[in-house]
């Protein structure tokens, strides 16, 4: 499975120091998985004492990351 990243995650991962490998394993592992709109989900994971949540949509033979944020607080 390809992973291919928007400029808007790439910034997002560089701002909050989130690594390729943790958004991996967000979409392998998941902690939590909501589904939202357009097709897109969003999956958690808990690093540390944080939360990270990315945004994704599967396309044919590839993942295409939207976004990726750490949060304090995590899924409700």
């Amino acid at each position: 499975m390809k992973i291919r990243y928007t400029r808007h995650a790439k910034n997002r991962m560089r701002f909050h120091k989130i690594t390729e490998f943790e958004v991996e394993t967000a979409i392998n592992e998941p902690d939590f998985i909501e589904p939202f709109i357009e097709n897109r989900s969003n999956v958690w994971i808990k690093v540390s004492e944080k939360f990270i949540r990315v945004t994704f949509k599967r396309e044919s033979d590839e993942v295409l990351i939207i976004t990726a944020v750490k949060k304090k607080k995590g899924w409700r």
